[in-house]
């Protein structure tokens, strides 16, 4: 056993090394080639995503190499690289940390837990699908993943310290991980519960003229990709990194709600309220998040103290967060993300009334544009060139856009949905541990989930 898990461990730092010598190579290409832009920033973008996904380094100090070569090499503007930190889901981000922080001291993520456990039979599996299930249910009353994701990471953190799952554990790892994947990867079934579909319908509206109702939406990819893929997310969560919980701790919370209680319960029901109401009032969730921390740290009104900032958080998650939406912006900038698409649309051949097998194809094309950028990118890429790809098929303009959404659904690697990520940089797991999971759902969902969700699209009218 030790001797595979050393095996494994120099496997990735070979791809790492390889991933970045490839990424030289390509950064240099001014040296070689006349027109060298789409060249270079793929160079940034494999250097940066292999070696997110394999943890070889920190993930901020990959971030931060990025930024600066991605600069010095003026692969794209300033404004463009680090548009990160102009990005409302970095700030979201900054807000969580000090709500984490919050939730944790006050008492009331041992108040919310003790409860979880008094429902859940003492099982890791039990607790694995509680914890995401409570996420699947705030996605259908908060539109925001990330601010789901900022709720669900302390819990998931009290809940591990609650079965006695210390830190850098595998069982911790993988309660994390639950709660990310089910606050985030179901909601893609949800037409306004992320960012994504959100764009996703109003692109294939304004471009298209295409509109999906709530329940046509759901019905289709709710129950096998959502539901279905969740269950065997955390089957697979549980025999990977599962362990039976020790002896429970009796986390110790009153019948009577302390101030500290009171104060904070107010504070995020306040920000969850707004957060619930954005289609309303038009504040972006990561302002409520950041006006949720700014009162947690104000003297005299919130219950944290101002030096928390410079003395407990840790900025690593806030610079990694920072860099995936720069790469994503830098993919888009120089149209790295389009010039993949087209080349794939030229050179993939579609099948034209192939049933399963053009299906198959629309998710190809669809998740290696993911793959090279994130999930809010792709949406309106693979959106924008539906009707070549319907004129290629013979399928109708709708059943492209709705055969795209399993690309959102199915990745391999934990950047590729940023919510995904943000729990898991929240609760200090390595991107490369979400990885395992997601490389393995990612198989068995091409193999499995796929079919069954082509078959349930074509019963009920979707797909041709």
């Amino acid at each position: 056993m030790k001797q595979n898990l050393v095996s494994l461990v120099d496997a990735t730092k070979l791809i790492a090394v390889l991933a970045s010598l490839t990424g030289i190579v390509l950064v240099s290409s001014p040296l070689w080639l006349n027109d060298p832009d789409l060249i270079q920033a793929a160079g940034i973008v494999i250097f940066s995503v292999v070696l997110w996904a394999t943890g070889a380094i920190p993930l901020h100090v990959t971030a931060l190499i990025m930024f600066l070569t991605a600069t010095v090499l003026e692969i794209a503007p300033t404004n463009v690289v680090f548009a990160g930190f102009h990005a409302s889901a970095t700030w979201l981000v900054f807000g969580g940390l000090v709500i984490t922080i919050a939730v944790n001291k006050s008492g009331l993520a041992n108040r919310a837990v003790n409860t979880l456990v008094e429902v859940l039979p003492a099982k890791y599996f039990a607790m694995a699908l509680g914890i995401a299930f409570a996420g699947v249910l705030l996605a259908f009353i908060m539109p925001s993943a990330s601010a789901r994701a900022v709720l669900m990471a302390p819990l998931a953190m009290t809940l591990s310290d609650n079965l006695g799952f210390k830190r850098n554990t595998p069982a911790r790892f993988g309660l994390i991980i639950a709660a990310g994947m089910g606050s985030t990867i179901p909601a893609f079934g949800i037409l306004p519960s992320t960012v994504v579909t959100m764009a996703f319908a109003g692109v294939a509206e304004s471009l298209h003229g295409v509109t999906f109702s709530y329940f046509e939406y759901l019905l289709l990819n709710f129950p096998i990709l959502g539901m279905t893929g969740l269950l065997i997310q955390t089957a697979l969560i549980t025999v990977i990194f599962g362990s039976k919980p020790n002896t429970i701790r009796e986390i110790k919370t009153t019948y009577n709600w302390s101030f500290e209680e009171r104060r904070l319960l107010t504070i995020l029901l306040i920000a969850l309220a707004l957060w619930m109401s954005d289609a309303l009032h038009g504040i972006s969730p990561a302002w409520v998040a950041l006006a949720a921390a700014l009162v947690c740290i104000t003297p005299g009104i919130g219950l944290l103290k101002s030096k928390v900032l410079t003395e407990e958080i840790n900025y690593g998650p806030w610079l990694f967060i920072a860099g995936v939406i720069g790469m994503g912006a830098i993919t888009s900038h120089t149209g790295l993300g389009k010039a993949i698409g087209s080349f794939l649309l030229s050179n993939l051949p579609l099948s034209e009334n192939g049933g399963i097998v053009t299906f198959y194809q629309i998710f190809a094309i669809g998740a290696l544009i993911n793959l090279i950028s994130t999930a809010p990118i792709v949406a309106p890429i693979m959106t924008a060139f539906a009707d070549s790809i319907a004129l290629s098929t013979n399928w109708p303009i709708k059943s492209i856009l709705l055969a795209e959404v399993p690309s959102f659904m199915i990745f391999p690697f934990p950047h590729q949905a940023p919510p995904v990520a943000i729990t898991m940089a929240l609760g200090g797991v390595p991107m490369k541990e979400g990885a395992k999971i997601l490389v393995i759902y990612f198989v068995i969902a091409l193999l499995v989930l796929m079919p069954l969700q082509y078959f349930w699209g074509k019963l009920i009218g979707a797909y041709p």
